[in-house]
This record gives C-alpha cells, structure tokens and sequence, in this order.
C-alpha cells in the first residue's frame, strides 16, 4: 500500500505531529479548520471559518488530485450545535446539490484557539 503526504501551498502549516492530507492507494483523508495560509484562524464567525475550511480541504484534495465531487464521507465538529445552519448555509456551496457526501455533525465542548469548526474528508479517486 502507497503511503504519500499531501502538502498544498494554500493551506498553512501543520503544527503538531499530524498532516495536512494522506493518500493512501485511491483514498485521500485530511482534517481541515478555519485558517488562512498563515496558519492563523480566518477572522469572522462561523461562515468564514466555515468557508475557510472548505477551501482548506479543496486545496488539499486537489493536491492530491481529488475534488470535492469525490468526497464520500465528512465528519464534522462544531462548538455550537445552534450553528449548524449557518455552517451548512456555506457547506452545501461545495458540493452539487442532492448529491451530498455522507456526514455526521459533533458539538464539542471546546476547541483549539477560537476554532468554531473543524472538519474531517475521506475522498475516493
């Protein structure tokens, strides 16, 4: 099995012992929040971070060339259950309408440095 780490100029850099994405044969898996290309969380409420993280992902994905078509699964972690809404109001913007990824939705009780949302895409290519 082929182990290889994506990197994407787009994203900031990983700051602990994880990846920002890994293929694996035809699976990509990455982990993505709401930061911009610094590393620093996006300023703004959910919608930014959540925009910020989709366009992490699709950095990522494409890196490894994938696209949000491919994605099947997304688990997703939210600090605030009653913000869902305003979360999927920009999620469903990724994806083509009716043909949405399966994906179970967390609320957290805390999150890292202001983190409002994070969320985690296994692709199939």
């Amino acid at each position: 099995m082929s182990r290889i780490q994506i990197t994407s100029e787009k994203c900031g850099e990983c700051h602990g012992p994880y990846a920002l994405g890994v293929k694996m044969n035809n699976i990509i898996f990455t982990t993505q929040i709401g930061t911009d290309k610094s590393g620093e969380m996006v300023a703004g409420g959910m919608a930014e971070q959540t925009r910020a993280t989709m366009e992490n992902a699709r950095a990522v994905l494409e890196a490894g060339g994938a696209s949000m078509a491919d994605v099947g699964k997304v688990t997703i972690y939210i600090k605030d259950i009653s913000l869902i809404p305003e979360m999927n109001t920009v999620y469903k913007e990724y994806f083509e309408e009716g043909n949405y990824p399966a994906r179970c939705c967390t609320q957290c009780v805390d999150m890292v440095d202001g983190c409002l949302v994070e969320m985690e895409f296994v692709a199939v290519i």
